[in-house]
């Protein structure tokens, strides 16, 4: 039975536990680059952007070629107002987090 998707290159492939890796120049091409507002691991971001006029905060992996860094499709994006309800449950989160 045949898989969906693309294979993985095997020397590419890394372990979620590998060091953090240096600080990359990114392209400055790039418009989401400005937005970033934190690291959550080597590979996830957090940025708020402009999309039609309106504020979407981006939780996004992010993968590495030619030395730049890259958006994938993989992710969250919250609205203004989808933030704002998951903001206001962040105690009753944190607290089942602990």
């Amino acid at each position: 039975m045949l898989k969906r998707g693309k294979k993985r290159d095997a020397s590419k492939a890394k372990s979620e536990g590998d060091e953090r890796p240096k600080k990359i120049t990114l392209n400055a091409g790039n418009e989401w680059e400005k937005n970033v507002i934190c690291e959550l691991s080597k590979k996830r971001k957090v940025l708020v952007r402009n999309w039609d006029g309106k504020a979407v905060m981006d939780i996004r992996e992010f993968y590495l070629e030619d030395g730049k860094e890259y958006p994938t499709g993989n992710g969250l994006s919250f609205f203004m107002n989808q933030w704002k309800i998951l903001r206001d449950h962040v105690d009753e989160i944190d607290k089942l987090m602990m």
